[in-house]
């Protein structure tokens, strides 16, 4: 795959029309309260991302979380997402989603866009209720699966590009890749470091087939 070309895509904001699959979540299961108390002790440097995750996770655990699993069957993609997708995929590029955002939503995301790799958090789920989590993902580590993505399809950092919209995404804007493109973005900062800003994963799609085209000769 040494002509490969891959883009990776965030999830919440960008391939989702929700801001946080986490706070779907809560939502749906009446925490935010408690979600909130933990949050903010993450703001203030109490606590890492990983010990957050565990304590937002635990607040789950006697829920009946088969109430979520039934309401992420209703989630659909944004608009031209799937479109989107698919003539990324016509085109040769690997293509995939790399999210700080729960594997519940992330992997039936995955399988309706026919994606090359997946990785979020993970949770671990018995019987419809959550027993914790298996795998957190810090925003400040997306940079480095994306380097170990690219790494795994043989393919090199400068025809890697990268879609997404927050904050959570800074760790990946601030690399040295092929293309980095901010959808809506929800941060100055990643406008700022973007090489384009866009409104439709349309015109994303756009971008990116042109800029393989023309780096192909």
């Amino acid at each position: 795959m040494s002509e490969a070309y891959l883009v990776a895509f965030d999830m919440d904001g960008t391939l989702l029309p929700i801001n946080s699959s986490w706070e779907f979540v809560h939502k749906l299961l009446g925490t935010e309260e408690i979600a909130s108390r933990y949050r903010r002790m993450y703001e203030r440097g109490e606590i890492d991302y990983r010990r957050w995750a565990e304590l937002d996770v635990s607040s789950w655990r006697d829920r009946d979380f088969s109430i979520v699993l039934r309401e992420v069957e209703n989630l659909r993609p944004i608009e031209d997402a799937e479109e989107a997708v698919r003539r990324l995929k016509e085109e040769g590029f690997v293509v995939g989603l790399i999210s700080s955002g729960l594997d519940v939503i992330a992997e039936r995301l995955c399988n309706l866009l026919r994606m090359d790799f997946c990785r979020s958090a993970k949770l671990r789920i018995v019987n419809g209720r959550v027993l914790g989590i298996l795998r957190e993902l810090d925003p400040e580590r997306k940079s480095e699966e994306l380097t170990d993505v690219a790494r795994r399809f043989g393919v090199p950092l400068r025809r890697v590009a990268f879609v997404g919209d927050g904050e959570s995404d800074l760790s990946v804007f601030r690399m040295q890749i092929g293309k980095k493109i901010a959808f809506r973005p929800r941060s100055e900062v990643i406008m700022s470091l973007a090489d384009h800003v866009v409104d439709s994963l349309s015109e994303a799609a756009d971008i990116l087939i042109k800029w393989k085209r023309f780096d192909a000769y």
